[in-house]
């Protein structure tokens, strides 16, 4: 019996340890619409993108940090995504950048 549970143990910790370890994929564009839930991020020549929100998502300008409230429509941003457990993108640093500049 202790054998079998240490093996659960061992597959669990092995299993968190995978996905600690997995890159953040970054996309930036423009905020189209954002919730507590969800944030629609418009891409130039790419469809819009869907991104889960959280409580564990953070919000930054510059270095500081923001509420969610402080990011409107019309923000350009820089997302950093994980995988959720549906394989959806899910926001972990949401960054307000300066606007673009025009050529």
């Amino acid at each position: 019996m202790k054998i079998l549970v240490l093996m659960l143990c061992g597959t669990f910790g092995a299993a968190c340890a995978q996905q600690v370890g997995q890159p953040l994929a970054n996309f930036t564009g423009t905020v189209r619409r954002i919730t507590a839930t969800d944030l629609t991020l418009s891409r130039p020549e790419q469809e819009d993108l869907d991104i889960s929100c959280t409580h564990k998502t953070h919000y930054y300008s510059g270095s500081k940090r923001i509420k969610r409230e402080q990011v409107k429509p019309g923000d350009r941003v820089s997302v950093d995504t994980k995988l959720d457990l549906y394989l959806k993108p899910e926001a972990v640093n949401v960054r307000v950048l300066p606007p673009a500049k025009q050529q």
